[in-house]
């Protein structure tokens, strides 16, 4: 786990040995520190970190997902192909975003989301919640 103060240098380092770095990427960010892309057809506020980082270091993108095998009662990691990125942090916020999307509507049973998912609305859309 690398916390919030020091992730970036973390992750880069991270990388830079050709380690693994997995992060977590269906959460609100704040208006400076994402854009709006499609996520299960409403406009949601996503991180752009995650597609600079791939974009300044060149890493492959590979989604990966823990899934609960109920038969063998454990999870187990399922992996899907390399995404293309194109160096364009909305167009690969957005391939990043419907990775997850596939994801989620493959297994919904099992996508913990404990948090107001689309909180944050573009300007001049009305709230989702109250």
């Amino acid at each position: 786990m690398i916390g919030k103060k020091e992730f970036v240098r973390s992750m880069l380092e991270t990388l830079k040995a050709n380690g693994t770095v997995g992060i977590f990427v269906d959460q609100n960010s704040f208006f400076d520190q994402g854009v709006f892309v499609d996520f299960f057809g409403v406009p949601a506020r996503s991180g752009t970190t995650f597609a600079k980082l791939a974009a300044h270091t060149g890493a492959t993108v590979i989604p990966g997902f823990a899934v609960w095998i109920e038969s063998e009662k454990r999870y187990r990691l399922k992996f899907y192909p390399p995404l293309d990125l194109t160096g364009d942090v909305a167009e690969d916020t957005q391939r990043v975003q419907s990775a997850v999307e596939r994801a989620v509507r493959e297994f919904p049973d099992q996508w913990l989301w404990i948090h107001r998912r689309w909180k944050a609305r573009p300007p001049g859309a009305p709230p989702l919640y109250n």
